[in-house]
């Protein structure tokens, strides 16, 4: 594809892996590329949302976290009414005036449209502080939730008014295992715009099933109890929710739900976070995805034994057939990777 850039690619996903070491082994010296400094690490924003800020010679970075075990943050992924591409949100009273596609029946998912609300000015802030060093050349990432945000950022700054940003800015997109953030005319614009322009690029695992959501819902009871347990309960586990629930997100009606998710959304950020009120959702709930998708084979899962005590019995050790690398031939014995493994950013 034109614009596709591979090492610049693998780069990029190593910047959002810089979220995972740190989490994992607080420290992510050994996955940043060489030659790029990090500049900049935000707090956390509204629903969990966090990004960081890269220098490369005469190009910045912009790296958004994905999705966290906080229920905020997954409010944030399940907040999928769409709202007008163009409008109004009010945060404690601060009009938040934005636009994401000019088309007059484009519109967009509500909870990553809602996490630009609460980035927006810092973001404004980091881009003019790089453009006075002379940096205007952007790429903007992410992976799952920061994927998201990564598109939804570049349909916002691309959609600014003159004069609140420089109009030489150039800003391109990899966004990784990222789900769908519009509906068709919202796509259609963004294609035509910059996919067709190699601004921006989707890479996705063939067996992902993060790229297809947000997805029509058949089971209200499972939506309604999974959205209570989120909003109100004690009893939210992320784990439960996405593997029990999964194999349900798959064609069905999710309308007469999205006036009950938008309630229980507004109303745990606005006890939680800040007072909101976002524009009247629109009826359309059939999300598209974007164009320059690269797809990626299915990920192979490490071969890990059920029960390691096997390789202490002589006996079965004898009996047990292996192959030349010293693998079972019995794959029973070895545990099965779970869809998520599909989803992993070191993957």
């Amino acid at each position: 594809d034109p614009g596709f850039i591979r090492s610049e690619a693998r780069e990029m996903i190593a910047v959002c892996n810089s979220f995972t070491f740190l989490d994992l082994y607080q420290n992510d010296a050994e996955i940043i590329p060489a030659g790029y400094e990090k500049r900049y690490t935000s707090g956390t924003f509204g629903m969990d949302n966090k990004y960081q800020v890269y220098v490369k010679d005469d190009m910045a970075v912009i790296s958004f976290r994905g999705s966290t075990d906080k229920q905020l943050s997954w409010i944030e992924n399940m907040y999928a009414s769409m709202i007008p591409a163009t409008g109004t949100i009010l945060l404690e009273g601060e009009k938040f005036t934005y636009c994401f596609a000019r088309d007059s029946g484009a519109a967009v998912h509500s909870g990553y449209a809602l996490g630009i609300a609460f980035l927006h000015n810092e973001l404004i802030y980091q881009i003019k502080n790089l453009n006075r060093e002379g940096i205007y050349n952007f790429i903007i990432t992410g992976h799952s939730q920061g994927g998201a945000m990564a598109n939804m950022c570049k349909a916002w700054l691309e959609n600014l008014p003159g004069g609140i940003i420089a109009q030489k800015n150039f800003f391109k997109v990899y966004a990784f295992a990222a789900p769908m953030v519009g509906n068709r005319p919202f796509s259609n614009e963004y294609n035509q715009r910059f996919a067709s322009a190699g601004m921006s690029f989707n890479i996705v695992g063939a067996n992902d099933v993060i790229q297809s959501f947000p997805v029509n819902y058949n089971d209200s009871n499972f939506i309604r109890h999974n959205m209570n347990a989120i909003m109100f309960g004690n009893d939210f586990s992320l784990k439960k929710m996405l593997l029990e629930g999964s194999a349900r997100m798959f064609n069905g009606e999710i309308s007469r739900l999205m006036g009950f998710v938008g309630r229980s959304a507004n109303k745990k950020i606005s006890k939680d976070v800040s007072d909101v009120v976002m524009p009247q959702s629109v009826k359309d709930i059939n999300y598209f995805a974007l164009d320059n998708r690269i797809v990626l084979p299915e990920f192979e899962f490490p071969k890990i034994l059920k029960d390691s005590l096997i390789l202490q019995n002589d006996s079965l050790m004898q009996v047990t057939q292996r192959d030349e690398d010293g693998s079972f031939h019995d794959k029973s014995l070895y545990k099965s990777g779970s869809w998520a493994w599909q989803h992993k950013p070191y993957n």
